[in-house]
């Protein structure tokens, strides 16, 4: 009997729960990044809101909010994500973003309310 092994034959394969810690380790920081991001995209949303109160800038602007969807779409066809995926994404982002601008503004005590978007109006 030969007493000699290579450390690959006395290694063994990881197992299936291991290999699935090891992904699930990843996701779980994946996730992390992920959430941080949307914090800080709203975060953003937030100061773009004060800006919007001050200068009595409506919040909803629909050429913005068109050109965002625009560039996700083109970001999902490129990477191979899915249309759709992406679209319902943003809808949901730029709803929440569209409820945080909302709720600044009317905390502000914005008397009459934001004036509505004009052709030639800033698209922040």
């Amino acid at each position: 009997m030969n007493d000699r092994h290579t450390a690959a034959e006395t290694t063994t394969a990881p197992t299936p729960e291991t290999e699935l810690d090891a992904l699930r380790t990843e996701l779980d920081r994946v996730d992390r990044a992920l959430l941080d991001d949307v914090r800080d995209r709203l975060a953003l949303c937030a100061r773009i809101a004060e800006i919007k109160r001050r200068h009595n800038i409506a919040v909803l602007q629909p050429g913005r909010m068109q050109a965002v969807h625009s560039r996700a779409q083109d970001y999902a066809h490129r990477n191979g994500l899915s249309g759709d995926f992406v679209e319902a994404l943003y809808t949901l982002l730029i709803g929440e973003a569209c409820r945080l601008e909302d709720d600044i503004v009317a905390a502000a005590g914005a008397d009459a309310g934001p004036r509505p978007a004009r052709s030639g109006d800033p698209q922040i």
